[in-house]
């Protein structure tokens, strides 16, 4: 049980028995006083190992973000795929400069002081953080495909205009699909509660456990499962696909088995990106349906565990890029080299020649 239900309960308790004459308030003063000091949690081990978790993510999640929405920013070559690219890198950052630092500040202190407006603007940046970050990686995955299956009329079509289109719908749509959470999510500010000063948290106040267990329920379909199930299906067919090319050209000198290495490299990435989502946020969502589902106090405290597997999911992106493509290296070492000899130049950046990472 959290501190919000905890203090609801002893409030709704008082006004039942403050009347009897067997009513302890010696007992009474000492189990708010006790319930006082557990809102400040900084002296608790957990809180000591979470804020140790915590603190290396944010700055790999900041820095290396950043680098790489400036390194692919610097392609002059603008490839649809590089855009989705720096959209799932854009979302991490949102997840690390909006969402970690209240995080962090709410398992130190259990009380919601940081006002109405970030009670409901937090949970709903990270809900749209998350599923544009999925859905980027969906349309990475449908670019491969097209790219591969029909490489001439994906050449055609595929243009700069048409990659910003598909981003835009994507926080669109991810905005109306977590919209409920900026009507839900609210300050509840307990008073006239004995021995204790008013306090406020951050709920959610659905009408129903119901509507509130359906709800969890849809995020999961729309945000885990169909687009797993849709980048299963195209990188099941470029499997296929690749299977056939490496046959037909396992001899070729005139360069097409260099792309064909190429292609699975890339497809590699993409695949260890998904995989590396799934495994972070994946247990976060399970785990807030079984909480809302049944009222279990070891899932309540081991949702701060899950949550922060999921956030760091914005710093293992950047390490992942890293280790995964040794052009995107090379191409970093390179904006590095050039903003420290000139001072972040605009100039200079352009030049920089940056190759293509997915």
């Amino acid at each position: 049980m959290d501190q919000h239900s905890e203090l609801k309960n002893y409030r709704h308790y008082f006004r039942e028995h403050s009347n009897e004459s067997s009513f302890n308030y010696t007992l009474a003063d000492d189990i708010i006083q006790e319930f006082e000091a557990n809102l400040f949690t900084l002296n608790k081990f957990s809180t000591i190992v979470l804020l140790s978790m915590y603190t290396p993510i944010f700055i790999i999640g900041l820095v290396g973000n950043i680098l790489i929405i400036a390194s692919v920013t610097a392609d002059k070559a603008r490839k649809s795929n590089l855009y989705f690219l720096v959209n799932l890198a854009l979302s991490d950052l949102v997840v690390t400069v909006f969402c970690m630092p209240t995080c962090i500040g709410t398992i130190v202190y259990k009380p919601w002081v940081y006002g109405r407006v970030l009670c409901k603007f937090t949970a709903f940046v990270q809900g749209v953080a998350v599923a544009v970050s999925i859905f980027s990686m969906t349309a990475m995955s449908v670019d491969r495909y097209f790219s591969l299956q029909y490489p001439i009329r994906a050449h055609r079509e595929s243009s700069s205009g048409q990659a910003c289109s598909v981003i835009i719908a994507m926080w669109v749509v991810a905005g109306l699909f977590m919209g409920p959470l900026l009507y839900i999510r609210d300050v509840d500010i307990l008073q006239d509660v004995p021995f204790l000063r008013p306090m406020s948290f951050c709920i959610e106040k659905w009408p129903h456990v119901r509507d509130r267990q359906a709800y969890g329920v849809f995020l999961m379909f729309v945000v885990f499962i169909i687009p797993a199930f849709t980048i299963g299906i195209c990188y099941g067919s470029i499997g296929r696909a690749l299977c056939v090319i490496e046959r037909h050209e396992r001899v070729s000198s005139d360069g097409s088995t260099q792309r064909l290495m190429s292609r699975k490299r890339a497809a590699r990435m993409v695949i260890i990106l998904i995989c590396a989502f799934m495994f972070c946020w994946f247990p976060y969502s399970v785990l807030s349906i079984l909480a809302d589902i049944s009222d279990n106090g070891t899932l309540v405290s081991v949702l701060p565990f899950v949550l922060w597997l999921g956030q760091a999911h914005s710093a293992f992106n950047p390490m992942l890029y890293w280790s995964l493509n040794r052009r995107f290296r090379t191409s970093l070492h390179r904006l590095v080299s050039v903003v420290r000899i000139t001072g972040c130049s605009s100039t200079s950046a352009n030049n920089v020649t940056i190759p293509h990472y997915v």
